[in-house]
């Protein structure tokens, strides 16, 4: 795939599309700076060939981007100007020297992008010479500033793109067994939509945290608890759940909604209609452990319980540690909140390759076709 090394930016305006979805603290303070970090080189080779980089991209929820200027400006090494509004990107655009860089609001608080709208691309395109994606997290959604933004310029891939392209294909065209995918997290019926997949090309599937509740109360283990969403129980009528390369918790961590600190380990079959799953219990720990300790690849996307919350971090920690012990795999983690555990449990040196994508790097190793590299032209190129 090009990358910005192939093309000069003297006097051009670029569109560079960034995920800035970090999550910080109660204090403030970053959790992971992977996402913001990682597209640093890409923003500088703008700027350092005299082009004007112009920062687009999303957080999670309706929070501002605002809030990611000083991590930005650290790393850079310079101001970054910040824009409120689209309607003000002209104007703003236009009274910027070349060289600097400028920071579009929140993506996904403009009605246009997440729906894919062609003309808020359109709007985008008009003000810039050049686009350039640096968000493969967000590579397998059809928003318009993945899809339809590149179609309207000339485009690239992002170095770290370009990166995580050439690592997850060597790892998805070159399976190293016994292969062991990890799945947790919620985002359910995307997640589980891939499952099909691996367990055609892994030899054990383990699942954790709301995909593994959701499956459990799909086959009826776990009872007295919300019915899936439609979209969830399609999915899951997809899938070979009697399997013996699926794993699921054969015990949990429960908690009552009523009683913060009343927690205990039963079986999945125990819950009652008062209280939730928040992780898996130490039996589920040790078969997972033991499947992990075995392995020659590994490929972890989404905690396996709300490790956020000291009483229910076991489950997590222990895995993460466990897959760091194991010396002879190579291991791929991918997901924000994955990552985030990563560096809460010290275990982030041990891995090979932390994605900045979960279910991007999920659709992308189960061989699905990502709008965003499609849009950059890369399945023309195979």
């Amino acid at each position: 795939m090009k990358t910005p090394a192939d093309f000069d930016f003297k006097d051009k305006t670029v569109l560079v599309r960034c995920d800035f979805n970090i999550s910080f603290d109660e204090k403030g303070n970053v959790l992971d700076d992977l996402r913001v970090r990682e597209s640093i080189p890409t923003i500088r080779e703008v700027i350092n060939n005299g082009g004007k980089a112009v920062l687009i991209g999303h957080t999670g929820g309706k929070k501002s981007l605002k809030e990611t200027i000083p991590l930005l400006e650290e790393f850079l090494e310079k101001k970054v100007k910040f824009i409120p509004k689209i309607r003000e990107i002209e104007r703003v655009v236009k009274e910027t020297i070349f060289g600097e860089v400028l920071l579009l609001e929140n993506l996904r608080l403009f009605k246009g992008e997440k729906e894919g709208n062609k003309y808020f691309a359109s709007e985008l395109a008009k003000i810039s010479d050049f686009y350039i994606n640096e968000a493969f997290s967000v590579c397998h959604r059809k928003h318009a500033s993945i899809f339809y933004l590149p179609k309207l310029l000339p485009h690239c891939a992002g170095f770290r793109l370009a990166q995580e392209v050439k690592v997850l294909s060597r790892v998805r065209d070159n399976l190293w067994h016994p292969m062991v995918i990890i799945i947790g997290g919620a985002k359910v019926a995307s997640k589980i939509r891939v499952v099909k997949t691996f367990l055609k090309k892994s030899d054990h599937v383990l699942l954790g945290g709301k995909v593994a509740n959701e499956i459990l109360i799909i086959k009826g283990i776990t009872q007295n608890r919300p019915w899936p969403d439609e979209e969830v129980i399609k999915e899951v009528e997809g899938v070979e759940l009697t399997s013996n390369k699926i794993h699921l918790p054969v015990d949990v961590v429960i908690s009552s909604h009523d009683c913060e600190d009343c927690f205990r380990t039963d079986a999945p079959g125990s819950v009652k209609r008062e209280e939730e799953i928040y992780d898996i219990g130490p039996e589920t720990i040790k078969i997972f452990s033991r499947i992990i300790s075995e392995a020659k690849m590994i490929v972890w996307a989404g905690p396996l319980g709300f490790f956020e919350d000291k009483r229910y971090e076991k489950g997590t920690r222990e895995i993460a540690h466990t897959i760091a012990m194991n010396h002879k795999a190579y291991k791929v983690v991918g997901g924000g909140e994955t990552g985030i555990a990563m560096t809460k449990f010290h275990v982030r040196d041990s891995i090979d390759h932390i994605s900045t994508g979960g279910g991007a790097m999920l659709d992308f190793m189960a061989g699905k076709e990502l709008p965003g590299l499609k849009a950059l032209g890369y399945y023309d190129e195979d």
